[in-house]
């Protein structure tokens, strides 16, 4: 199984820019963190060097195939400090994702984080979900990650708090890059992903009926650097109309705020 640094790798040739998306990244269908991460990294490779993300929003418009796929990434604005790019990923001439992204090269401007990470174990003193349950059969997308959650609750399970989930998470082998665009890749996957598990966990009667996020919207304050382990704090409590909302904060280990953001979920029957 290749890594998620192998696995978002985007080629330019002539001008064009390619992945592949890969199946080791399946839930109901290619996961959408995954393709968004793909889709960041070749922003990257337009952006000016200096560059880091400063927001990333798209909408998912149809699901991937594991197969190669296009992008097409356009600067629209393209300030001395900010750009503004279009992006979007085709397969076989059909439109996957549509994204917008900004960028920026500030470093100076106003310090101030008065918002405090949750008041939660260290990873260092928790278990694995495999050394929690030795047993339990885990979907092939997570063998991607080494996870610990703060409460413990299996799919079957609920939490007594609700919708809520804190859970840290290290990418299997992830080396410390000096790559923004991959470092910040990581904390747009969570963010996207972690949103349904959140709603699940706060259910007693567990649903007949899946929920793929329409769109996600992350705003990057920070990258993790030489951060391994990253800390999931998602909440997915409104919910109505057919559609479910989450959003997530994404944490360092030392206590960095890293990223924020949400989602809408779609309701959709099971199949």
């Amino acid at each position: 199984m290749a890594s998620f640094v192998d696995d978002t790798i985007v080629t330019m040739v002539d001008g064009r820019l390619t992945a592949n998306l890969s199946r080791d990244w399946d839930i109901w269908g290619p996961n959408g963190g995954y393709i968004a991460s793909i889709v960041l990294r070749a922003v990257g490779k337009v952006a000016p060097p200096d560059h880091k993300p400063a927001t990333f929003s798209c909408q998912y418009l149809a699901a991937g195939q594991f197969d190669a796929v296009d992008i097409a990434v356009e600067p629209v604005r393209q300030g001395r400090n900010a750009w503004c790019l279009n992006a979007a990923l085709t397969q076989n001439g059909k439109r996957v994702l549509q994204a917008q992204v900004w960028t920026t090269n500030k470093t100076d401007g106003p310090q101030k984080v008065d918002r405090r990470m949750p008041e939660v174990s260290a990873p260092a003193g928790l278990k694995t979900w495999r050394e929690i349950y030795p047993d339990e059969q885990l979907h092939t997308f997570w063998a991607h990650f080494d996870a610990k959650p703060v409460r413990p609750v299996t799919w079957k399970g609920h939490d007594e708090r609700g919708s809520v989930l804190e859970e840290w998470y290290r990418f299997k082998d992830f080396p410390h890059t000096d790559d923004v665009w991959l470092d910040n890749a990581r904390s747009l996957l969570l963010v996207d992903t972690i949103q349904w598990p959140s709603w699940h966990r706060g259910l007693k009667e567990k649903p007949n009926y899946i929920a793929p996020s329409l769109d996600v919207t992350v705003w990057f304050h920070d990258r993790p650097g030489r951060a391994d382990w990253l800390l999931g704090h998602a909440r997915a409590d409104v919910a109505g109309g057919g559609l479910i909302h989450g959003n997530v904060h994404i944490w360092s280990e030392d206590g960095r705020l890293l990223a924020s953001g949400g989602s809408n979920l779609l309701h959709v029957a099971a199949r």
